[in-house]
């Protein structure tokens, strides 16, 4: 077998190379979509693996014009990417021809796995077969309007509220203030955003080198147990990059149609191990509380670190109250906080009696690490993965603090009129 691997970035091909060249499989190496679909007119080649984002040709393109071509249209197409990782970037992938999409990183077993699958399929003859994905030009040009409107229908939110601003100097200054926090956070989420997917590529190429050095050793043995340590921590590392995601609003989720109030409930004994005996928990469900659509792990994910916050926020005994109630956004509302929309949304709040914070910090906490803590007691980006992930739900995050008097954090979700 032979296979065309496509990618920008020199250390991804080296990787796929070693891997499967390790599995007895032949491959040849393009640093672009261009340069693959010369390389492809000479022939010969079984499977194609593309990353998305790369210059001159993308691998979205390259894709459409493989599957467009009745020459080439037969080899099947694998999309290997850290970049696009969205339901939406999958199914336009599927749409356009790929047979698969892989997310970076992936370890070996399934990458294998995928590409064995893949192939099985082409040799029987069943890609070959699938009818010519239709008006594929189309596609892209509508995944592009849409983008579009939802850029022009950002710009009409922010010109309308300048306009509201203007009526009054004291609105005005607060939300000019607002919006410039907004743009910083929207900078820094780009800027996150294109570390993770640095990093997914670092963290790819160790993890699959650790992985295959690891097979070849001894186990009990001393290198095998340094290469162990090494994969623990790249692994630890996905962590990190999963976070920068969340705050970028990148992150892979499976929302649900759910009652905050059951969910947060079957959260209440691990929350209680995660603060401490010294901490009460004190829970405050509110009624008639309306449905929202959410990944339930996002909702762990923004308790767990609210609590976590609350707890290093604690000396000694104190208390932590998380409650949950109905609230309405209305246009007054909507003119003195940037980015609220108005109608019904569910309130998640989680506040503390801890030591609070000073007004001047609470324009940085959500950076990612930015942190008050002590070195080493903390990574910064607890309340960054809470931000992101409430933004990436078209919520809003509202915090009030006072030396002395602890710190409430108040997280608004749209209400889900979905049955």
């Amino acid at each position: 077998m032979r296979v065309l691997s496509v990618d920008d970035n020199a250390e991804n091909r080296s990787l796929v190379e070693a891997i499967l060249k390790g599995n007895g499989i032949e491959v040849e190496s393009a640093v672009n979509g261009a340069e693959a679909f010369d390389r492809l007119q000479n022939g010969g080649f079984d499977l194609i693996i593309s990353d998305i984002l790369m210059p001159v040709m993308d691998g979205y393109k390259l894709c459409q014009k493989v599957k467009a071509d009745e020459r080439l249209r037969h080899i099947p197409f694998i999309v290997y990417t850290s970049t696009f990782t969205s339901a939406e970037d999958e199914a336009l992938a599927r749409k356009i021809g790929a047979e698969r999409f892989i997310q970076k990183p992936c370890d070996l077993a399934t990458f294998m796995a995928i590409v064995r699958e893949v192939t099985a399929k082409a040799t029987d003859g069943s890609i070959a077969a699938s009818p010519l994905p239709s008006r594929n030009e189309e596609v892209l040009q509508l995944y592009s309007e849409r983008l579009v409107q939802k850029l022009e229908k950002k710009m009409l939110e922010l010109e309308q509220e300048i306009e509201t601003r203007q009526q009054a100097e004291r609105s005005r200054q607060e939300l000019e203030s607002q919006l410039h926090q907004a743009q910083k956070m929207e900078s820094i989420g780009r800027l996150a955003g294109g570390v993770a997917h640095d990093y997914n590529n670092m963290l790819s190429v160790i993890l699959g080198y650790a992985q295959m050095a690891l097979e070849r050793t001894e186990p009990g043995s001393l290198m095998h147990n340094d290469l162990r340590e090494i994969l623990d921590a790249a692994e630890r590392s996905v962590v990190i990059t999963r976070q920068l995601l969340a705050f970028a609003r990148k992150q892979t989720v499976a929302p649900l149609v759910i009652n905050l109030n059951e969910t947060v409930e079957d959260m209440l004994n691990m929350l209680r191990r995660l603060i401490g005996e010294d901490i009460n928990l004190i829970w405050r469900p509110g009624p008639n509380l309306q449905p929202v659509k959410i990944d339930p792990s996002q909702v762990d994910q923004i308790l767990a670190n609210l609590c976590v916050n609350a707890r290093d926020a604690i000396a000694g005994v104190g208390r932590i109250t998380i409650e949950t109630a109905m609230a309405t956004f209305d246009e007054e509302y909507c003119t003195r906080h940037a980015g609220a929309v108005p109608g019904e949304q569910v309130l998640l709040a989680v506040g503390d009696d801890g030591c609070g914070m000073e007004r001047e910090l609470l324009d940085k906490i959500f950076e990612p690490f930015f942190t008050t803590k002590a070195v080493g007691k903390g990574t910064g980006l607890g309340l960054a993965t809470v931000y992101g992930i409430v933004k990436q739900n078209n919520g809003l995050i509202d915090v009030s603090s006072e030396p002395g008097h602890g710190t409430t954090f108040k997280v608004y979700l749209p209400r889900c009129h979905e049955l």
